[in-house]
């Protein structure tokens, strides 16, 4: 194939060249100096002072200091409102002049050049936005009157009013009035003691270096962080007295356990878990359900919101209320699960095998997917094989205590014999006293202690069978169990014994083999 070639006149190409370069650069200076159309010879604070409508906010750059800065080669963005907007502030008031200078000032340039909504980290630290609407561009919700007057170190934006200085979610819980008894208890979880990392250097000590942890901000929030988005619920005092008197029944506590002391501990960190929520929660509020940081979750969100009042922080929303709306089982007295095939609960047999075995695939509606599967390793009628199940974490409070049994078809579908149990509770009474192994009635009832219990035969059908083992049981003393509790070979006080009643000669119409799913508590109110 033979290539052609076409002449350009030399003139032709340089005029075409020429005029793509202009065009080019016509573009590039239309799309990115716009904004400098108003460019001026003058530093940022020689500008400010040279306009008229700027002259209380030139005042305030000289109370603050900030004329020498913005004298400075430095570079900033400045959003100065006009002395209209200034007139109710007291000059005389050297913190509230600060705030608002440093509220209105940031570091390098931003211009309206591509702004569409930015979050701009101020001097104050404060995040601010400066967006583009429909109606032009606002800072901070202020509308900006003048915008992109390029100065030789930075730009200046003129404001119809300052961007008003806004407290985060803490520093609005240690500043506003009627919220004292949360605060207290907020400030009295901090501690500060010597961090002996940072006290050290190469192995010598060259000073107490201190650091301040707190339980709430290191497990619910970093509510102090102007990057983080967080909505809260604030109790005022009538509020936090309501709630503390309501919950503090729930967490009774031995003399062993910590007595008053360790209920009121637990009753205060119980009454602030549910407060603090992820992001902006501004009414009315369209989903379902929200969760809060602590992780409970709430149906019918807009109702916990109901009659508080709402203010706007640096960092989210703030709604302070008169009464907690959450109730018991939403938060603190929920549903108790202990899944049977778990190791890290503990169970105690007797005269038992076990092995886990999984139900994925078989059509069975299993808790997790997996279940415990105990057989007998003795056939005699004296010793009965048991396993128990160590139940953590109860409160003073009523449960319904369920068995949930996996029928033998799961694995055989023509096997439906049923099985044959009994029952034990074992709690601490109301003097304290451990109750080992009281057997249930079969109006499912606990005994006293010694007392023979009934038998409870399961369902001979090919479904998972929820059985009521105990109604309406009141725990008079909270069962509290640390992970370290674990680890240190302790065991929670309350228990659930199952023991097998099938005996040897009766394996023809019932199976000694026991499927268990798991053990639930729910709450009675």
């Amino acid at each position: 194939m033979r290539l052609r070639f076409y002449r350009i006149p030399i003139f032709s190409l340089l005029t075409l060249l020429t005029v793509l370069v202009v065009s080019c650069t016509d573009d590039w200076n239309n799309h990115y100096y716009a904004e400098q159309a108003s460019k001026s010879n003058l530093n940022l604070y020689q500008y400010i002072q040279a306009q008229t409508e700027l002259s209380t906010f030139t005042k305030m750059l000289k109370i603050t200091g900030y004329d020498t800065i913005l004298n400075s080669s430095q570079t900033f963005t400045v959003w100065a409102p006009i002395d209209q907007s200034l007139v109710n502030v007291d000059l005389t008031d050297t913190a509230l002049v600060t705030k608002i200078v440093t509220n209105n000032i940031t570091r390098f340039s931003y211009p309206t050049s591509g702004i569409i909504s930015k979050r701009i980290l101020m001097l104050d630290n404060k995040l601010i936005v400066f967006a583009k609407g429909a109606g032009g561009y606002t800072f901070g919700g202020k509308t900006v009157i003048q915008s992109d007057v390029a100065t030789k170190n930075g730009i200046i934006h003129m404001l119809s009013d300052y961007a008003p200085y806004r407290l985060n979610i803490w520093e609005f819980i240690n500043k506003t009035d009627g919220i004292d008894s949360l605060r207290n208890y907020l400030n009295s979880l901090t501690i500060t003691q010597i961090d002996t990392a940072a006290s050290y250097k190469d192995g010598f000590f060259v000073s107490n270096v201190y650091k301040s942890t707190n339980k709430a901000l290191t497990y619910l929030g970093k509510f102090y962080n102007e990057d983080s988005i967080y909505t809260a619920i604030l109790p005022d005092n009538a509020a936090w007295s309501e709630a503390y008197n309501r919950i503090l029944p729930y967490y009774k506590a031995t003399d062993k356990d910590g007595g008053v002391s360790a209920q009121i501990v637990n009753t205060k960190w119980t009454l602030i878990q549910d407060l603090f929520f992820r992001g902006v929660k501004s009414l009315p509020i369209a989903t379902d359900s929200i969760f809060s940081t602590y992780g409970n979750g709430f149906s019918n969100p807009n109702r916990l919101f109901a009659g508080s009042q709402v203010t706007e922080m640096s960092n989210g929303l703030s709604y302070i209320t008169n009464q907690l709306k959450n109730v018991a089982t939403d938060s603190w007295f929920k549903e108790i699960r202990i899944e049977a095939e778990n190791p890290y609960n503990g169970i105690i047999k007797a005269y038992y095998s076990s092995t886990i075995e999984s139900s994925i695939g078989t059509g069975y509606k299993v808790s997790k997917g997996y279940y415990l599967r105990v057989d007998p390793t003795t056939s005699s009628t004296i010793s009965k094989p048991s396993v128990t199940f160590p139940i953590p974490n109860t409160l003073a409070a009523k449960y319904d205590i369920y068995c949930v049994f996996v029928p033998t078809s799961i694995i055989d579908a023509t096997d439906v014999r049923p099985n044959k149990v009994k029952f034990y509770l074992s709690y601490l009474n109301n003097s304290g006293s451990q109750i080992t192994n009281a057997a249930v009635d079969i109006n499912n009832n606990v005994l006293a202690p010694n007392k023979a219990g009934a038998i409870f035969t399961t369902t001979p059908t090919s479904e998972v069978q929820e059985m009521l083992v105990v109604s309406g049981f009141q725990f008079p003393f909270a069962n509290l169990v640390k992970q370290s509790d674990y680890i240190s070979g302790l065991l929670p006080t309350v228990s659930l014994k199952i023991e097998n009643a099938v005996n040897p000669n009766e394996q023809a119409n019932f199976n000694r083999t026991l499927r268990i799913d798991c053990i639930i508590l729910k709450p009675v109110q």
